[in-house]
């Protein structure tokens, strides 16, 4: 699930001068898919023709062998920051606060990780729920956790800014690493 309020503070960074930042800016605005259109239309504050060009420049930079956003969200992202997920395996609730789109641990950690899904797909930092835990989690290990209930942990506050029909809004904190 996309959260159109977020597009505005996506647009804000397009020009950023880090990788990591443009990178995930570009895969955010892909997750909207075909919507995004759309939902561009419907700002509060229409998007100047500069910055159109600016995110169509950006997209188009991230996406070369991919014609269409729809065809990336597809293969790939499946969740984006505020989402409540659910381990498939452990069963432990969650929302994700990040994600990146390849696994990024250490090579120790990856080999020490019992299961060692591919590295080559999405992975998301998520806040686990009732614990202090922060986990790294590969997209094959999660599935979205229907329940629309909040998650209780004390990051919750430091990234998210409102929770409303079971999605939280992600604010501008940046996570560690971006």
């Amino acid at each position: 699930m996309t959260d159109p309020t977020q597009i505005p503070f996506l647009i804000k960074l397009i020009d950023d001068d880090s990788e990591k930042v443009r990178r995930a800016v570009a895969d955010a605005l892909i997750a909207f898919g075909s919507p995004l259109e759309t939902m561009l239309t419907q700002l509060e504050k229409p998007l100047e023709k500069n910055q159109i060009q600016r995110m169509e420049a950006l997209l188009k930079e991230y996406t070369p062998s991919t014609p269409s956003p729809t065809d990336k969200m597809e293969n790939g992202v499946r969740f984006q920051p505020g989402q409540l997920v659910q381990h498939k395996r452990y069963k432990y609730r969650g929302v994700i606060v990040a994600f990146d789109s390849t696994c990024e641990a250490e090579e120790d950690w990856y080999l020490a990780n019992q299961t060692q899904p591919d590295r080559n797909q999405p992975w998301y930092h998520v806040l686990v729920h009732d614990s202090e835990q922060v986990t790294y989690v590969a997209q094959t290990n999660l599935e979205a956790d229907d329940q629309k209930m909040r998650v209780d942990h004390p990051l919750i506050s430091h990234f998210f800014c409102d929770f409303q029909e079971g999605h939280y809004t992600r604010n501008d904190t940046a996570w560690p690493g971006e």
